[in-house]
């Protein structure tokens, strides 16, 4: 993880070296290639090199054309096949849900969906109507485009090992429907499920597979001919396809191709220029002009020679339908969500940023082999689109796009606000342990929630400290319960409950919630270990006695004997989770139990049932020797102690949805 982070900062830090040593210059002149050429060249250069790279693609649109892409490394490393941004196809990730979002629109526009009526009207089989219990809001296809439907996040068989492996849609959102754990409308939870829900019910809106459906209604409209949902790929589009890569052991590892279960969310096939036609269409307001591909410069650029103008000309007279109208163009790309006036938000499916105080709608896309970039500008007409063929995480296409922008829009009379420290005697009310609202609060996978938290702390200055994956931000208060960034220019707001922060919101679908005492991760660590300490030591005493020479032992055989099976039972159950999460599938290089079920889990919550029956029976022998006095004191309070002690792993055991 340093290694990483180090990287990271590398990365930024050259970049910015970067835009010091090239003159910034008015965005008017973003259609000179062999400026951006030059400025992305550089760039790309360095993020190979620090994020071992082995190819990338990128594009830039403004004012209804490609002004600009290239194609860096190579797709096929084996075959030495370079990336091409017109024809290399990659996995855009989550920017497939642009599509299932501008479906529901095109169904609204329709009059066929209404975006505040309960799903339930379309769908068939029931959203339960209850939050732990108690009767809730419906949840509506507002709460789903905006990531506000309630659901807790699963990941378990969100991607599948093989094609065999792949449910319909039908069958895939009914079993694997998330507990409901927010009312609808009060947290931004980004959801993976929500996306498929939705468009589940195009489906059945519409009669049509929503492969089908985007394929006639937004693909091929939008001229979009080499992009599909179809998995494995159909053959006129297989060869095109890049491989994605793991680096590991210095080397670079090919992943095949994936299979995306909830495909909706995430499973497109598609190439830099189609996924540019679709940022044109979206900054066109959804009223298309005839895409025409200005690519003057070298044949590096990918750029239209005279050798190639034919093949331009042809492209450029596709017939081109509108795929939605401007006035529902418009209301997909206003804020419909936000946690606070301040800070960017969500609209119908785009995620809002602020860069250099340009209003930018963004998606991001990350796969098990590929991570891409969309952003566009929606008052400059001008897109941005960036695929890698690795793994990289949201810091890689963020460094590019904030380079870009840091030399095209630069920071214009931006006013620097005051920072001020939080109220002195106030910190407590700051400091704690939180979690994402993006997480599982209900089955196995929520030990995921424990693992990944968040620490916000006060520092000597009076500037809050967020800590996450080991990185730590510094926050200064702007304005009541809004911070920035002491190095720049995120924002973060915080509401309070009883006098302490219990929400921290970011830009986007990006909550967190404040962990309570019984969940904190460092709290639930150490009880855990303390009682395995204790039982440990306890067995150890017992195994000595064996051999201390004794005048009269005292009959104290069967409490030892459970004890003993407790123990045993705990460190088989942690053999095998250890297993489970150990062994990685072979080309992804994930835990197997990511993409398909996994028997070893399945005997562990088994023996974990065991478990809390054992404890049922330690903790009944332990009423039966102190109102019989059997053994001496010191034998029942060790026992007492293991007996605190297995029930205590019990309680771990339960907070992780072990059992």
């Amino acid at each position: 993880m340093g290694r990483i982070i180090q990287g990271r900062l590398v990365v930024t830090c050259l970049l910015l070296a970067l835009l010091i040593i090239i003159p910034q210059v008015d965005a008017a002149f973003l259609g000179s290639p062999e400026e951006l050429e030059a400025f992305f060249d550089g760039a790309l250069a360095i993020q190979m090199r620090e994020y071992n790279l082995p190819g990338a693609t990128v594009a830039l649109v403004q004012n209804g054309s490609i002004v600009f892409s290239k194609g860096y490394g190579m797709a096929d490393l084996d075959k030495q096949i370079p990336m091409d941004p017109e024809t290399t196809l990659h996995r855009p990730g989550s920017n497939s849900k642009i599509l299932v979002w501008t479906a529901v629109m095109q169904l609204v526009e329709e009059g066929r969906l209404d975006l505040y009526a309960d799903i339930n009207t379309y769908l068939d089989f029931p959203i339960p109507s209850k939050i732990g219990g108690r009767e809730a809001p419906p949840i509506t296809l507002h709460h789903l485009l905006t990531h506000t439907a309630g659901f807790e996040e699963k990941v378990m068989e969100l991607f599948v090992s093989t094609s065999e492996q792949m449910q319909p849609l039908g069958i895939y959102v009914q079993e694997h429907l998330p507990n409901r754990v927010f009312q609808p409308g009060s947290v931004m939870a980004y959801s993976n499920y929500g996306t498929t829900l939705a468009a589940y019910i195009v489906e059945l809106v519409s009669g049509q597979s929503f492969s089908e459906y985007a394929r006639e209604q937004i693909l091929e409209p939008l001229g979009m001919h080499s992009s599909t949902f179809e998995q494995p790929l159909p053959a006129h589009l297989a060869a095109q396809m890049s491989e994605g890569y793991r680096f590991e052991d210095g080397r670079f590892v090919p992943g095949g191709f994936e299979y995306v279960q909830s495909y909706p969310a995430g499973a497109l096939s598609s190439t830099t220029h189609d996924m540019a036609r679709l940022i044109l269409a979206h900054l066109d307001l959804a009223q298309p002009s005839q895409f025409v591909e200005d690519l003057e410069g070298t044949e590096e650029a990918e750029v239209a020679t005279e050798a190639e103008e034919g093949e331009v000309e042809e492209e450029a007279n596709i017939p081109v339908s509108a795929i939605l109208s401007q006035e529902t163009a418009q209301t997909m790309q206003k804020q419909q969500f936000s946690g606070h006036p301040e800070i960017p938000g969500m609209t119908y499916g785009f995620i809002e940023a602020n860069y250099n105080g340009h209003r930018v709608l963004s998606h991001g896309g990350d796969t098990l082999l590929f991570t891409t970039g969309l952003y566009f500008l929606p008052e400059e007409n001008v897109g941005f689109y960036v695929a890698y063929n690795s793994a990289l995480g949201e810091s890689a296409r963020r460094a590019l796009f904030q380079g870009f922008m840091d030399r095209y829009f630069p920071a214009e009379n931006m006013e620097k606000p005051v920072f001020r420290a939080i109220a002195s005697g106030t910190e407590a009310n700051y400091q704690g342990t939180f979690h994402s609202a993006r997480s599982n609060f209900t089955s196995v996978e929520s030990v995921l929630r424990l693992l990944q938290p968040m620490y916000l702390k006060v520092d000597s200055h009076g500037y809050l400290n967020v800590q996450i994956n080991g990185t730590t931000t510094r926050y200064a208060e702007i304005a009541p319960n809004l911070f920035q960034e002491l190095n720049g220019t995120d924002k973060m707001a915080i509401s309070f409950d009883d006098g302490k922060v219990t929400k921290i919101f970011f830009g986007g679908p990006n909550t967190w919630l404040r962990t309570p005492w019984h969940q904190n991760p460092k709290f639930l660590l150490s009880l855990l270990v303390v009682s395995v300490l204790i039982m440990l030591v306890t067995i150890l005493g017992w195994i000595r006695s064996i051999f201390r020479p004794q005048v009269r032992r005292s009959s104290f055989v069967a409490p030892k004997v459970l004890g003993v099976l407790f123990f045993l039972l705990f460190v088989t159950i942690m053999i095998l989770l250890v297993d489970v999460v150990s062994t990685l599938h072979p080309t992804l290089g994930v835990p197997t139990i990511a993409l398909e079920p996994s028997t070893t889990l399945n005997a562990a919550l088994i023996l974990t049932k065991i478990l809390v029956g054992l404890t049922g029976l330690i903790l009944l022998t332990l009423i039966y020797l102190i109102f019989t006095r059997r053994g001496n004191r010191l034998q029942r309070l060790y026992y007492t102690l293991f007996a605190l002690s297995s029930l205590s792993v019990i309680a771990v055991l339960y907070q992780i949805h072990l059992f």
